[in-house]
Formats: C-alpha cells, sequence, structure tokens
C-alpha cells in the first residue's frame, strides 16, 4: 500500500479582542488537532492545551483508523479528566471546558473525532464541504427546521455550546472513518475562523497553491472582519509519500507556562519553529522543515514615541465588569496593564446576563467609541430583561 501523509501549514492568533489565546493546535504528518478552550476564570487555555496533548498521546499507539478511532474517544475521557483534576485543585478554575476536532490519517482511511463548534472542512476535486456538525444550540434550531443556516450565522446565541470536555459532563464524541484522497486538502479550524468568514471566502483561500498562503488569507480575512475571537487554522493536503516531520504545537499547547501548570499532562516533543506574537507557521516538504517569520512582526516598529501610545490609548474603549458590585462598567483604555480608567459604572447586573453574553463581558468587550460601548449596554439591558420574562430560556441564569 501507498505511504499516504499530510503537508501541513499551522498558526495561532489572539485576534483583535481577546487578552489571552485559549485555542490550542497540533499538526504532524498523521494527525491535525484544533481545541477551542472556554470558561474559568483565564483557564479555558489549560482546558485545551491538555486536551490537546492527550489526544497526541492517545493517537500514537495505533496503527488503523479503526484503532485510533477507539483512542481517540477514550482521550476525551482522559481529558476531562485532567480538566476535572486541574479544578478540583483550584475552584475558582470551575466551567473551564474545550472543543475539539482531530483528524487521524492512517492508511487510506482518515478517523475523525468530533466536540463543540470548531470545525474540519474538506476541499475534494474543487468542492468544499464542512466535514463536523456543530454541537451548538443554533444548530439544533436548524435541524429543527425553526431557523436557516444563514439566520444561525447570525443569531445572538450562535455560539451558546450543547457538548464540551468539562470535566463534569459525560460527552458524546463524533467519531467517524472516511476515505483519504491524494490532493485532498482539510482545514482543521476555531470558530473564530469559521463563524467570522463565510464557506465562499474559504473555499476561495483553500485553492491557493501555497499552504502558508492559505493560512495567512484565511486568518487576514478573519481579522479584517473584527477578529472577535482566537483564530487558530490547520491546513493540510495529503501527499501520496511518506514524510519525515517534526510535530509542531501551536496556540496555549505551545506556551510552556500552561505546560508547567499541567504537570500530569504529557506534552509532546516538537519541531523548532519561530514562535513571535503568537504566530506560527510551519510546512514540512518531504523531510525538509521551513520556517517563515511573519510579517506581521514589522509592525511592533508603528508606535515609536510614547505621544503616538497615548494618542492610541484615547481611542481605545470598553465594556467589562466592575468587580465590587459585578454590574457592567465602561473603560477607557485597553484591560490589561493598568492601562486604562473607569469613565461610568451602569446598574445592569452582569449576573442575570444569558451565559454567553456574561461570558463575553468577564472577558471585556471592546468598543470603538463611548457611544457604541453605551449602546452595547443598552443591547446587554435588553438581554437582561428577555431572562427576567423568560428564565427558562436556554443560558438564562438561575433568578430567584
Amino acid at each position: 500500500m501507498t505511504s499516504l501523509s499530510f503537508r501541513y501549514a499551522a498558526r495561532s492568533e489572539i485576534g483583535r479582542v481577546r487578552k489571552n489565546n485559549e485555542d490550542a493546535g497540533f499538526a504532524s504528518a498523521n494527525l491535525l488537532i484544533v481545541a477551542d478552550g472556554m470558561g474559568g476564570h483565564e483557564a479555558g487555555e489549560l482546558a485545551s492545551s491538555a486536551t490537546v496533548a492527550t489526544v497526541v498521546s492517545a493517537s500514537n499507539d495505533s496503527t488503523t483508523a479503526d484503532e485510533v478511532l477507539a483512542l481517540l474517544a477514550d482521550a476525551v475521557i482522559t481529558s476531562g479528566e485532567h480538566i476535572a483534576d486541574v479544578v478540583a485543585q483550584n475552584n475558582q478554575l470551575a466551567g473551564m471546558g474545550t472543543t475539539l476536532t482531530a483528524l487521524a490519517l492512517r492508511g487510506d482511511r482518515i478517523a475523525v473525532a468530533h466536540v463543540g463548534d470548531s470545525r474540519a472542512y474538506i476541499l475534494h476535486e474543487g468542492e468544499l464541504a464542512q466535514m463536523t456538525k456543530d454541537h451548538t444550540f443554533v444548530q439544533t434550531l436548524v435541524d429543527s427546521g425553526e431557523i436557516t443556516k444563514a439566520q444561525a450565522a447570525v443569531h445572538p446565541r450562535r455560539n451558546l455550546m450543547m457538548r464540551a470536555i468539562d470535566g463534569i459532563h459525560a460527552v458524546e464524541v463524533d467519531l467517524s472513518i472516511r476515505e483519504a484522497h491524494v490532493g485532498d486538502r482539510f482545514l482543521v479550524c476555531s470558530d473564530g475562523l469559521c463563524g467570522v468568514i463565510e464557506d465562499g471566502a474559504i473555499l476561495e483561500c483553500l485553492q491557493n497553491a501555497d499552504l502558508p498562503s492559505a493560512v495567512t488569507d484565511l486568518i487576514d480575512r478573519a481579522m479584517a472582519n473584527g477578529g472577535p475571537d482566537n483564530i487558530t487554522v490547520v491546513v493540510a493536503e495529503i501527499l501520496e509519500a511518506a514524510v519525515e516531520t517534526d510535530p509542531v504545537l501551536i496556540g496555549a499547547a505551545s506556551d510552556t507556562e500552561n505546560q508547567d501548570r499541567l504537570p500530569e499532562v504529557d506534552f509532546p516533543s516538537e519541531a523548532e519553529v519561530v514562535l513571535e506574537d503568537e504566530l506560527i507557521f510551519v510546512i514540512p516538504k518531504r523531510g525538509v522543515r521551513t520556517r517563515l517569520i511573519p510579517i506581521l512582526a514589522t509592525l511592533a516598529t508603528v508606535c515609536v514615541s510614547l505621544g503616538c501610545a497615548f494618542w492610541w490609548l484615547s481611542g481605545q474603549w470598553y465594556v467589562g465588569v466592575y468587580g465590587p458590585t459585578r454590574v457592567a462598567a465602561i473603560y477607557q483604555g485597553i484591560p490589561s496593564a493598568g492601562l486604562s480608567r473607569l469613565v461610568e459604572v451602569t446598574s445592569l447586573r452582569a449576573d442575570f446576563l444569558p451565559e454567553f453574553e456574561r461570558n463575553k463581558l468577564q472577558e471585556t468587550i471592546a468598543s470603538s467609541s463611548r457611544e457604541e460601548a453605551t449602546a452595547l449596554i443598552d443591547r446587554l439591558q435588553v438581554r437582561v430583561n428577555d431572562c427576567l420574562q423568560n428564565p427558562m430560556t436556554p443560558g438564562c441564569p438561575a433568578l430567584y
């Protein structure tokens, strides 16, 4: 049997809004993974990192697609146990969890394991198809015919998850096997990409002959649309050859601080890659590693004076939670390094918001002006009123 391998390019980007990268990914000649961490007090990155490392370790013991499929299912349980252990040691991290989408190439077949709303796509003979189904509230509405796919893309609860690996709930993993064909291209990504750009744009980018350029195009388009979430992209193509290459970790899983916080997790060794501002490219070609220093690194020279920095900060606004009273507040500046000032404390109770909006507010939501921040508060108040009127709506808090 002719050997098949993945040739790939991978990159993880923090985005324009988030303060840290909770996405994690992995790529090798026979395994592609993306996990999108969520929830908990700055601990989503631990959930995604532990899951990626656990899945890599489990898949190494398999030789066939059937074997790896069973091992991937077991790895989901093990990663949930790692998450539970972390929460047991620090109750403040309760609520952390992660998605998982993994493609394992064995022989002429590909095993797929999927939980959550990260996605896998295939480009076969010029046709793009989504390989996974989102485990979200709006997808259940689409499946039942209550809303269309287009309506789901802009639904206010499109990120309300129905399945995730959280160490608390038993999780059902979507498992499947499909044939592998030379020349097929695959995209594995977090919803920071697929939730921001349309399938037509994904198709156009994947048709680029150069894999790093395809990855760059995808992330640039997501950033141009606001980059509201972390963006992790792995693009791979099947070659009719045995590729000798070291694997690569990207995003949160490549951060040594995250690895140190998970001493019980066995992280895989990886290739030596260029890491700057959380941008990583790796594209092995028949045993040769090519490293590309991201062009965006040159942007670090733009703000060369203190006056420029102060001018820039004066135009930054965000909405967050005012700690002492747990109400929404408007800030000028950026939510890090003390570079912000409190402008207005509102009467909107953060704990009365639906789960998705509550988590977003806790993480802070960027605005382009004070007027936009005020308008956002008004929209959030509408969501609070909806929950007060219909407390049984999925995602609304239990109010007594």
